[in-house]
């Protein structure tokens, strides 16, 4: 239950993102790294993960 419920929790961060990002609030460096501590604190990961978690939920393959 534990890992669907990180999967849940995953997804929803991830639409949250895309939803920030399609309505322009990720523009700035400062949304930006905004956005990575909450991933961070949220997912618990680090600033790499939670940089590759961010690109993949908008779609950037970097």
């Amino acid at each position: 239950m534990i890992m669907a419920t990180s999967v849940i929790k995953q997804r929803t961060i991830e639409k949250f993102i895309m939803s920030e990002f399609a309505q322009g609030n990720l523009n700035t460096q400062e949304q930006v790294a905004c956005m990575l501590i909450l991933v961070q604190k949220k997912l618990n990961m680090s600033v790499e993960q939670a940089g590759d978690f961010v690109r993949k939920a908008i779609g950037i393959n970097a």
